[in-house]
């Protein structure tokens, strides 16, 4: 709900504040007064486009500061918390500053560019006139509304679901069939390197063996002459040590009878043959190995060959290749089943699609029923306001699947029987509009987006029972939504629950505008005014006490 608009330097406005409450609030004055320029400072609150000629002349900037008090599960509250620019309090203060050279905006004191205040002034008012910034005009609200007055949510809310699971799995099939020419390379790249790798078949510790073997076989009779030779200077020749440590271990005993004191040589000197006995038999087991070993030294050369040629393809290390082949049969086995996925992604887009489908069905037929009745209400209710033989009428364009349906909502308009039906936005008349927009807010009072209705100009072209019927409607509106109201016309004043007036004075030879919310007494005065003119006389103060206790 708008609280208060404080307004400096903006036009003929010195410096004006006002003060509003809920239900219907009305402003009236004198025509030039400035009425308008209050509807205009909320249109530039709210991010409508700025000029520097809106600056009072003399001053160097303009400033529109707007209060609003928010209800904590609101639209705009939800707005607030998800741009971190809610406040403890629940209230949020729009501040504006238009300069010669740049304008400036805040929200709670937080700077912001003016595309914020046009996201935030969809949840916060409504302007109806020729005003840019009127929602009822936008094709979304249009569907919006009828979508409440049908009471379809249910519907909506199931096929946002279903389509917006549908639009993910599409993208993702897309992404796999974009890729698909790079991924058919690859799996053919890794086929021929996996079967390469398989003619090879490179085994774990397998190049290590090689290596020793290699080296074996390439010094196999240096090898087996030394071994030999060993084994003959160790058990065989006739001075075979094994022999000599065995004479000598027969020398020290006899000499140990003797002397006890050489028992400790003699036990290190048995020691001693026995562990060169064992490496005689160590040399005789290794030396008949190698002899009972294939001696096929090329064939060892050429598996290693292989191993270094693959290696230095892969840029790798000759021992990192069964990794590897490991890792690229991973890979493969991964890209044949992308291929299966895009198999199930697309059984998935059909499944639901055809439920995106379901639910675009149910929800065209809610609106076409809902169509038929609110075309018809708001149709009597323009007729009740003055404006002929207008109909207004829905049209429900074919549109593809989407998120919102398989339709586009326009409302439209005729002024007559003859008359073709036009889209709402391009009616001419500000006057019209105005009250076209408040036949529909009538109607659709229920189920209204914005919680500030601005009225400006609906009651241009009309009198009499017609202007008592608009006030009575407008006070209506008011029970369920903040409606203020600028209006020429007595009638539709005197169903306001505030009342501002707007004047304009003369001072020091400077025009200034101000706001005064009126007492009772006050606001007898000013509805006499309205009725008589210039001359207030008691019949018409009467009158004016007759029309707000009516």
């Amino acid at each position: 709900m708008l609280t208060e608009l404080w307004v400096r330097s903006f036009a003929v406005i010195d410096e004006l504040r006002m003060s509003l409450g809920s239900g219907l609030s009305v402003v009236t004055g004198e025509t030039g007064a400035g009425k308008s320029l209050l509807v205009d400072a909320l249109g530039l609150a709210v991010g409508d486009r700025a000029e520097a000629g809106l600056i009072r002349a003399g001053a160097e900037s303009a400033e529109i500061v707007a209060s609003f008090e928010l209800a904590k599960d609101c639209a705009a509250s939800a707005w607030l918390k998800d741009q971190d620019l809610a406040t403890d309090t629940g209230e949020c203060i729009i501040r504006r500053i238009i300069a010669q050279d740049r304008s400036r905006a805040f929200i709670n004191a937080t700077p912001v560019p003016l595309q914020k205040l046009r996201e935030l002034g969809d949840f916060l008012l409504d302007l109806h006139g020729q005003h840019e910034h009127q929602t009822l005009l936008r094709r979304e609200t249009q569907r919006d509304l009828l979508d409440a007055y049908a009471e379809a949510e249910p519907e909506r809310q199931a096929l946002a679901l279903a389509f917006g699971l549908l639009r993910e799995h599409q993208n993702r099939l897309l992404a796999m069939r974009e890729q698909a020419a790079s991924r058919s390379a690859r799996e053919s790249l890794l086929r021929y390197q996996i079967e390469e790798l398989q003619a090879l078949e490179p085994g774990p510790g397998e190049w290590e063996s090689l290596n020793v073997s290699q080296k074996r076989l390439a010094h196999a009779q240096e090898l087996g002459a030394g071994i030999a030779s060993l084994i003959e200077r160790l058990s065989e020749g006739e001075q075979a040590l094994g022999q000599a440590l065995e004479d000598s271990l027969s020398q020290l005993r006899a000499l140990t009878r003797i002397e006890p004191r050489l028992s400790e040589v003699e036990a290190l000197l048995a020691s001693a043959t026995v562990e060169i006995n064992e490496a005689a038999r160590s040399l005789n087991h290794i030396g008949s190995q190698m002899e009972t070993d294939p001696i096929d030294l090329p064939a060892i050369e050429a598996r290693l060959g292989r191993w270094h040629d693959l290696a230095r393809k892969h840029h790798i290390a000759p021992d990192k290749l069964p990794e590897l082949w490991t890792t690229l049969k991973t890979e493969h086995e991964l890209l044949q089943s992308e291929e299966d996925s895009v198999a199930t992604l697309e059984t998935e887009i059909t499944r639901y699609e055809e439920q995106a489908l379901i639910h675009a069905q149910n929800l065209s037929a809610k609106r076409k029923r809902a169509e038929t009745a609110l075309s018809a209400a708001v149709t009597e209710e323009m007729r009740s306001l003055g404006l002929g033989a207008g109909r207004f009428s829905i049209a429900l364009n074919p549109e593809p699947l989407s998120a919102t349906g398989q339709e586009s909502v326009e409302f439209l308009v005729s002024p007559a029987p003859d008359s073709p039906f036009k889209p709402l936005a391009k009616t001419a008349s500000g006057g019209e509009l105005s009250r076209i927009s408040l036949a529909i807010q009538v109607v659709l009072a229920d189920v209204g987006l914005g919680p500030t209705l601005v009225f400006d100009e609906v009651d241009v072209g009309i009198g009499g029972a017609v202007a008592e019927i608009v006030g009575q409607r407008l006070h209506k509106l008011a029970c369920k939504r903040q409606v203020l109201c600028i209006t020429h016309l007595p009638q539709v004043a005197a169903q306001g629950d505030t009342h501002i007036v707007v004047h304009k004075n003369l001072n020091d030879g400077r025009t200034m505008s101000s706001a005064e919310t009126l007492t009772p007494s006050a606001r007898v005065e000013e509805i006499a005014r309205m009725l008589g003119g210039i001359a207030i006389n008691a019949n018409t103060r009467a009158l004016a006490r007759d029309m707000l206790h009516s």
